[in-house]
C-alpha cells in the first residue's frame, strides 16, 4: 500500500484523547481505533491519573467532522509479576485500551498486524502534537485581562484544543527491535496466570509531545505498535536527558491479546 492511502488510512481511524477533571484539562494524547465498535488503543500514561480524579472523563474526537464521544478505561496499564529475580515492581506495560460509553458501529479502524517487526522495516507513526505552535501563535494573542474574555478563558482554550489541532504523520524504519517474551502472575481479575509474546520497537524519526498513543503503521496498512516516549540520550557530564531523534514504541500485541482472552472465554474456547 503506498503512503498516500496510508495516510488516509490513519486520518479516518486516529483519535485525540483528552482527560478532564471537571472541566479541567488533565492530559492529553492520541489514540487509534482497532475495531468497529469504536474501541481505541492508546498509551496508559495519556489516562494514568483517571482513578485519581474526582470526576474524570475521557473525550475522544477525530477529524473529517468525527463527533467528540466520552470513553471509558477498558483496561489501563496492566502489570505483571513475571518471577524475575531483583525486580522490586510487577512488571507495567505503558499501554490501554478504551471503549465508548455509548455503542458505536461501523466505525472505520486500523488492521492489526500479529507478526513482530523486524529491523530495516519501513513505518508511518502520527499523532497530535502538543509542541507544534498554530499559524501567526492566534491561541496565544488573545487578552483574557480583558473581562468578558477572561469569564470564557477555559471555554476558549477547550475549543483550541479541540477545533485547531494539528495531525503529524511522519516516516521511519524500525531501528531496533528487543522481543518480550514472559510468562508471570497476573494482577487482573479473572487471569491468575499470563504468558504474552510482544516487542519493543525503536524507530529512527522522532515523535512529537502528544503523539504518545499514537498509531505505527507497517507497509501493508497495519497497525504494529503505539507510540509510548521520545528517545532520550543521556549527557552524563551535564546530567542531562537531551531528545535522540528517536521514537520508542510497544507492539500492540502486549496487551490486544486481553481483548482475544475473553472473546475466547465468552465464545467457551477457553473455560
Amino acid at each position: 500500500m503506498d503512503k498516500i492511502e496510508i495516510c488516509k488510512k490513519i486520518k479516518k481511524t486516529i483519535r485525540s484523547i483528552v482527560l478532564f477533571d471537571n472541566d479541567n484539562i488533565i492530559s492529553s494524547g492520541t489514540g487509534i481505533v482497532i475495531r468497529n465498535t469504536g474501541t481505541l488503543l492508546t498509551a496508559g500514561h495519556v489516562i494514568e491519573d483517571y482513578s485519581k480524579l474526582s470526576n474524570p472523563k475521557i473525550i475522544v474526537s477525530g477529524l473529517e467532522d468525527i463527533p467528540r464521544t466520552e470513553y471509558k478505561p477498558l483496561l489501563h496499564n496492566p502489570s505483571f509479576d513475571i518471577n524475575m529475580p531483583n525486580l522490586i515492581n510487577p512488571l507495567k506495560i505503558d499501554l490501554a485500551i478504551l471503549e465508548p460509553e455509548a455503542q458505536i458501529k461501523n466505525s472505520p479502524f486500523l488492521e492489526l498486524d500479529n507478526d513482530i517487526a523486524v529491523e530495516g522495516e519501513e513505518v508511518i507513526m502520527a499523532g497530535f502534537p502538543d509542541e507544534v505552535k498554530l499559524p501567526l501563535n492566534f491561541d496565544k494573542a488573545l487578552n483574557f485581562d480583558n473581562s468578558d474574555l477572561g469569564r470564557q478563558e477555559l471555554e476558549i482554550k477547550n475549543f483550541f484544543t479541540f477545533s485547531m489541532r494539528l495531525i503529524m504523520i511522519k516516516s521511519g524504519m524500525v531501528g531496533s527491535v528487543q522481543k518480550i517474551d514472559f510468562s508471570g502472575k497476573s494482577d487482573m481479575p479473572g487471569i491468575e496466570n499470563i504468558s504474552i509474546s510482544g516487542a519493543t520497537y525503536w524507530i529512527d524519526n522522532a515523535s512529537t509531545y502528544g503523539a504518545s498513543g499514537g498509531p505505527v503503521v507497517n507497509s501493508d496498512g497495519k497497525l504494529i505498535g503505539i507510540i509510548c516516549e521520545k528517545g532520550l540520550t543521556i549527557q552524563r557530564d551535564l546530567d542531562l536527558e537531551i531528545p535522540s531523534g528517536s521514537t520508542m514504541a510497544l507492539s500492540h500485541k502486549l496487551i490486544t491479546w486481553w481483548l482475544d482472552y475473553f472473546k475466547n472465554r465468552a465464545n467457551g474456547t477457553i473455560r
